[in-house]
């Protein structure tokens, strides 16, 4: 029996690996290596944190992006291009010697002394602990005025690499962040008849590069935080757009802002009908809704059900977030959350690579201890 299962190969699932590495401990770590970033999402565009706080986390912080553009001459550049984070990915798998087992979990169910792990190549994996550090994939949200539309007329950000395929087209983007404004650039870049359609009164761009380090402090200090605090920070508004997208929109998409769609329907000649909020009517070729993502234990779907009834939830959150102690440890034993499904209990920074430092130290510690104590006990 291993050590550990660790569900999910993004920045999360690679860091948690690089540490139980250095621990000696025993893992698989199963998932399609950093996919969410290299293959659903645009490769064109770029990462709006400053570089120094965009890096993996390993037991001793040797293994940095700066470390990276320094050894391999990669250029350190700001905005940071989707690639190059994914290529640092890889390098610092390398250095760290961690170890990807390319294949995806079917279903995960505690089993006697841990955990089993079943994967789409039919093989079995079964270990004391396991992680699930999957990222944003399963939680895409549309908004319900949408729902049952056909996926030709309408679909989410999520899973776009590129906009060629609605060259010529009229298209309609819905939302107000970063993820919009990411694909009415692209779309018009590609030739798309394009309009962002927001509930804001005027885009909240950013006039600087975000440096990260706010996030990174929340991250470390969120868990301790009074509850009213918590509460304050949960309910901020999402993030502002960053700056380097205001010349690829401005003066290029059309703009129409304090509005939100009342009416959706599929028309008979295969377009899409949109009554908005202000009276008038759109009507396009397609939606891509900008729209976020609404985490959500319930959506994962490799949790047996046994294993899912039986994880305590955040009952502030809508029981839609599994209850975490300050180890990011589930109510079951052995059984971790890292990343987004951490980011109520944790806070919004773990919905990014903000939480990473804390997520693998903490983890690890807490199966150190665990590890520990099982072996105090064990009669000699």
């Amino acid at each position: 029996m291993l050590d550990l299962i660790i569900i999910g190969a993004g920045p999360y699932g690679i860091s948690l690996a690089a540490h139980a590495k250095a621990r000696g401990l025993s893992y698989v770590l199963l998932g399609l290596p950093m996919h969410f970033w290299k293959r659903q999402m645009p490769q064109s565009m770029f990462i709006r944190t400053y570089p120094d706080s965009i890096r993996l986390s390993d037991a001793h912080g040797r293994y940095t992006l700066e470390r990276y553009c320094e050894e391999t001459g990669a250029e350190l550049t700001i905005p940071l291009p989707r690639p190059v984070f994914v290529d640092y990915a890889f390098w610092f798998a390398i250095k760290t010697g961690v170890e990807f087992t390319v294949e995806s979990v079917t279903r995960l169910e505690p089993t006697a002394g841990g955990y089993a792990a079943s994967t789409d190549e039919g093989n079995l994996f079964l270990a004391r602990n396991a992680i699930v550090a999957t990222g944003l994939q399963h939680y895409a949200h549309v908004p319900e005025v949408l729902a049952g539309i056909p996926p030709e007329l309408v679909s989410h950000t999520f899973g776009y690499s590129d906009f060629r395929s609605f060259s010529g087209k009229r298209v309609a983007v819905l939302g107000s962040g970063q993820s919009a404004w990411e694909a009415a650039a692209l779309l018009y870049k590609e030739g798309a008849d394009t309009e962002l359609l927001y509930r804001r009164e005027t885009p909240n761009y950013r006039e600087a590069v975000t440096t990260g380090k706010e996030l990174v402090e929340l991250a470390s200090a969120f868990y301790d935080l009074p509850v009213e605090k918590k509460r304050e920070r949960r309910s901020q508004p999402p993030g502002s757009i960053a700056h380097f997208l205001r010349p690829y929109v401005e003066g290029n998409v059309r703009e129409t802002g304090n509005v939100s769609i009342e009416y959706a329907e599929a028309a008979a000649d295969g377009k899409l009908r949109l009554r908005l909020t202000n009276g008038e009517v759109r009507i396009v070729d397609h939606l891509i809704a900008a729209t976020g993502y609404r985490i959500d234990l319930d959506r994962v779907p490799f949790l047996s059900p046994e294993l899912s009834r039986g994880i305590p939830r955040e009952v502030e959150g809508g029981e839609r977030f599994p209850k975490l102690g300050a180890c990011f440890e589930s109510g079951l034993q052995g059984l971790y959350f890292a990343g987004p499904l951490a980011s109520y209990s944790h806070g919004p920074a773990f919905r990014f690579i903000a939480g990473l430092h804390k997520t693998c130290h903490g983890i690890m510690e807490h199966i150190g201890s665990r590890e520990d104590a099982s072996t105090e006990k064990t009669p000699s």
